[in-house]
């Protein structure tokens, strides 16, 4: 049924706000509740963090449980950082394709209460030393302003811990939750509608996919080398558009991941309206580029 992803930067909290919120649906006679963690991977460690792939393979296991384990009939709360913006997009688009209703909890703690609570964790379950900072300064903030980011609940996990007389989770489990609020807006908010993107895509030609794929490629590729060498205001042309009305627009740099995450959206969109012909798919891959410069 709903889909909660909860948020925050390392050792803030993050598991006793999902385990307090799983425990309140359950005391309100909503037993089907379900959290996905990242120690559901038997695979997992905090040193993954050091290494980007590993990264990228622990966010697909979260992305593949989710899917695999949400229904219309079952809150999942999805407890991990997920302190990437395109990351909790996906998961939104989970939502979307289910129809089912969504919200964020952002559990907000400064480095130096992360880094005390941290410390009151057995030894082996600790970030390694300047950890928290690292994933802090890569921490993409939620914003209710996003809809992938709405309805947003912050809680401050910031306080003063010191007086919590070594209670490794004292704070996290005395901090204010706005319980009747969560639960209004997953079991009594406006579901999530499918929309062309999310929905089963109609049959295309045989080597539409291959094209696509291969295409956007190659000009997310050209874009991103192009880019190092061309100066804002200037244009340029691509793989498999050669018509100066086809040329994309420098307006600024693009990281890799930007590049892709639009890619991936463009594809989505594509696979609603399949094209035959490789120089259209360019084209059209051109045009929605300049258009989310």
């Amino acid at each position: 049924m709903p889909l909660l992803l909860i948020s925050g930067g390392p050792s803030s909290g993050k598991t006793t706000i999902a385990e307090r919120i799983a425990e309140y649906f359950k005391s309100c006679g909503f037993h089907a509740v379900e959290v996905i963690s990242d120690e559901c991977n038997g695979n997992f460690s905090r040193n993954i963090y050091n290494n980007s792939s590993k990264e990228r393979e622990q966010r697909a296991f979260l992305r593949s449980e989710v899917q695999r384990r949400l229904s219309k009939d079952r809150l999942i709360i999805c407890d991990s950082l997920n302190y990437i913006k395109g990351f909790r997009y996906e998961l939104f688009c989970v939502g979307k394709l289910v129809q089912t209703t969504f919200a964020v909890v952002f559990c907000e703690a400064n480095a130096q209460t992360s880094k005390w609570l941290d410390s009151q964790k057995d030894e082996n379950e600790r970030y390694e030393e300047g950890k928290i900072d690292d994933v802090l300064m890569r921490f993409e903030r939620p914003d209710g302003k996003n809809r992938w980011d709405s309805p947003l609940f912050t809680i401050q996990i910031n306080g003063n811990y010191e007086q919590e007389d070594g209670d490794a989770v004292g704070l996290p489990r005395s901090v204010t939750i706005p319980f009747e609020e969560i639960f209004a807006s997953l079991l009594k908010g406006k579901a999530l509608s499918a929309n062309l993107s999310t929905q089963s895509a109609p049959l295309a030609p045989s080597n539409f996919l291959h094209d696509l794929d291969r295409t956007t490629q190659e000009i997310v590729s050209n874009v991103f080398q192009k880019q190092k060498i061309t100066s804002p205001g200037d244009s340029f042309t691509v793989p498999y558009c050669g018509k100066d009305d086809n040329r994309v627009i420098f307006t600024r740099q693009r990281t890799l991941p930007e590049l892709t995450r639009l890619r991936r959206q463009f594809i989505n969109y594509m696979k609603m309206h399949p094209v035959e012909e490789k120089d259209k798919i360019a084209s059209l891959f051109v045009n929605y580029l300049n258009s989310n410069a």
